[in-house]
């Protein structure tokens, strides 16, 4: 007999593989039974719908996220390190999902979506204050951390599309370390 946890995460990552290909709207529920060779019953038994399997998504990426950032700040002292993990780590993690299940989710349960703008929200502030920490250890000069915040998220969208990385002929983590490159020291070489 399967436990109702192990079934839960089961459903959990066929109902993930499918939405964040196909988006919310296009996955049924006959597919994610298909997918584990169970039947409807089985799923619903464990979730009342489609709409609490997406709301369990989303609750597992976030966990999936603190648990990451966590460990990050546990791992490096200096907050630049810490801040750029913490960069790379959103936009790795959540790169996958905006293509199709969050655009899709935003218009077909708004009220997730609110919740989800919350948690980035959230995210976000806790990036500025590692960059406000930063500045108070003279780690990082004194500017205002919000305007550093979103340059840097700013230049990381940028150079998130895989056709700039291609034509530059980057992988990700080297477009990502120039970023936190120039962002960190600037782009003028010393004594200019």
């Amino acid at each position: 007999m399967i436990h109702a946890s192990s079934l839960k995460e089961k459903i959990l990552d066929a109902a993930q593989a499918r939405m964040i290909r196909f988006g919310y709207r296009k996955v049924t529920m006959d597919e994610i039974a298909q997918d584990l060779r169970a039947s409807k019953n089985t799923i619903y038994k464990i979730f009342v719908g489609k709409e609490e399997i997406a709301k369990g998504l989303v609750k597992r990426l976030q966990e999936d996220i603190n648990r990451g950032l966590d460990d990050l700040e546990r791992r490096e002292k200096d907050p630049l390190r810490v801040f750029s993990g913490s960069i790379l780590l959103l936009r790795r993690t959540l790169g996958p999902w905006f293509e199709h299940f969050f655009k899709e989710i935003a218009l077909e349960l708004p009220d997730l979506w609110k919740e989800f703008l919350r948690y980035r929200n959230e995210k976000i502030l806790e990036i500025r204050s590692l960059v406000e920490k930063g500045i108070k250890r003279g780690v990082l000069r004194k500017v205002p951390a919000s305007v550093a915040v979103q340059a840097y998220l700013g230049s990381v969208k940028a150079i998130i599309s895989p056709r700039f990385l291609e034509q530059e002929r980057l992988s990700f983590d080297e477009a990502l370390q120039a970023v936190l490159d120039i962002w960190a020291h600037g782009i003028l070489k010393k004594g200019r």
